[in-house]
């Protein structure tokens, strides 16, 4: 942690090189000046102990963790105190189950130049921040498929509108250009299944558009708002109004499950569902760990049984606070959804990503292909924790202000298996989360680029799953 260094937003990084490095060993960020804190459950705990642990480890301030969470502190250093030394304080006392820091979690999409390709076998590698050619012989042409949207500033952010009443059964006219769907065989199985509007799928991302005119009607509707919280939560506000200023969010949600048959654009797997929107990452694309277990938490509370998750970050030795929400979740009987990172590492190594390495039972990590169903680039792997893949390159999808646009990465593969898993799901309402995720694992498509790279060395398939007999 000597290495790290402080820079204009808080956020601790690694040293500046290892820092860019996109495609090798990176260290895990943190914010700065705060810890996340778990006590033991049933210590015994006084008002002058607690005091005097707080002096020690220097805490400025504390915020007990709600709901779920019960016996986690997010607390707040005093100016000068290092995190390190603060961790150490706390993991001195008998009563402290584990202290860490608040790590930092990114979105994870990754441009893909259209211009100017490389040859064959040399796929472009995309500039990791634009104007700045690094990695040398990156490419920083651009791309992406679509305008920059321009989302209002946190202070306009729209209402929820109400739904609107939608005319089903038309075609959408831009199903062409979501590849994904034909190659998971979605199109075909939406002929035997087309999902549920009480089945709920919580997308914990930068936030969604929720007056898009392919989402507005698949907007999970909150029948018991207290915050004005009637579409989801945004946790970087604190408020109600979770609405997408980055993109990636709405577009992660459109793969989920646009409104399909309504005569626009595209369709998502589940053509039929309520998406709740969580709103954890910022802007910018960030968000602390503190936040993500917020999301996690809100949506078990409320009802989503599939959570979409594309985003994640490193972690020193593992991330424990995460772990144990993604554990809650999954004694509520819920499916988390993890996007494997976008390093081009192995997961199973000792540089693994947050959350999709994590050893929980109801996680599915999922790692991306292209339309050739070769293993793009970028994607992480892991023949012990990344179970399959799904189309994550040039994935054409919904983004703010009704428009649409291709991303790629990690990010665009996990909504396919979230969108898979709500459809699957909501046809056998009586199943649990580990009978749907045994026949999504059992049903994949074997693809040779995935042979010991993945848990079952394939391809998402959700025609093959719905139509499983097990």
């Amino acid at each position: 942690m000597d290495a790290r260094k402080s820079t204009k937003n808080g956020i601790l990084s690694a040293a500046a090189l290892s820092g860019l490095l996109a495609f090798s060993a990176q260290a895990a960020e943190f914010k700065a000046g705060e810890v996340l804190v778990k006590y033991k459950d049933g210590a015994f705990r006084t008002r002058m102990s607690v005091n005097a642990l707080y002096d020690a480890a220097g805490v400025k301030g504390v915020r007990h963790m709600r709901g779920l969470m019960t016996g986690l502190d997010h607390v707040t250093l005093a100016d000068g105190v290092k995190v390190q030394d603060a961790i150490a304080a706390f993991q001195k006392d008998d009563t402290v189950e584990y202290a860490q820091p608040n790590y930092i979690m990114r979105a994870l999409p990754i441009t893909i130049a259209k211009a100017n390709p490389k040859p064959a076998g040399n796929p472009p590698i995309p500039c990791l921040i634009p104007g700045l050619p690094f990695p040398p012989g990156c490419d920083d042409s651009g791309g992406g498929g679509g305008e920059e949207p321009t989302p209002p500033p946190p202070s306009t952010r729209p209402e929820l509108l109400p739904a609107p009443g939608e005319v089903l059964g038309q075609i959408d006219p831009d199903l062409g250009k979501a590849y994904g769907l034909s190659k998971i065989g979605a199109v075909d199985a939406w002929k035997e299944f087309r999902g549920a509007k009480t089945f709920i799928v919580a997308d914990i991302d930068t936030g969604i558009d929720y007056n898009h005119e392919d989402l507005a009607f698949n907007i999970w509707r909150n029948p018991n708002p207290t915050n004005g919280d009637v579409a989801g939560f945004d946790f970087v506000h604190n408020d109600g109004l979770p609405f997408d200023d980055n993109q990636h969010g709405t577009h992660t949600a459109g793969t989920i499950g646009a409104v399909g048959g309504n005569g626009k654009a595209i369709s998502g797997v589940i053509q039929n569902v309520s998406l709740m929107s969580l709103k954890f990452l910022s802007g910018e694309g960030s968000g602390t760990t503190a936040d993500a277990i917020k999301a996690i938490d809100y949506a078990v509370a409320h009802g989503a049984k599939v959570l979409s998750n594309s985003w994640g970050g490193k972690g020193d030795d593992g991330n424990d606070a995460l772990k144990q929400a993604i554990e809650r979740a999954r004694d509520k009987d819920v499916l988390f959804i993890a996007a494997a990172g976008n390093d081009g590492t192995d997961n199973d190594g000792s540089d693994p990503s947050f959350p999709a390495s994590l050893n929980v039972d109801n996680m599915i990590s999922v790692a991306a292909t292209d339309s050739s169903d070769g293993m793009a680039f970028f994607s992480n792997y892991g023949k012990r924790t990344t179970h399959l893949a799904a189309p994550g390159v040039n994935v054409y999808s919904t983004v703010p202000g009704s428009k649409y646009a291709q991303l790629s990465g990690t990010s665009m593969a996990c909504p396919h298996v979230a969108g898979a898993a709500a459809l699957l799901w909501s046809k056998h309402p009586t199943w649990n989360y580990k009978k749907v995720k045994e026949v999504l694992l059992k049903s994949t498509d074997p693809v040779a680029a995935l042979q010991g790279k993945t848990v079952t060395g394939g391809r998402l398939n959700i025609l093959k799953a719905l139509r499983s007999t097990e």
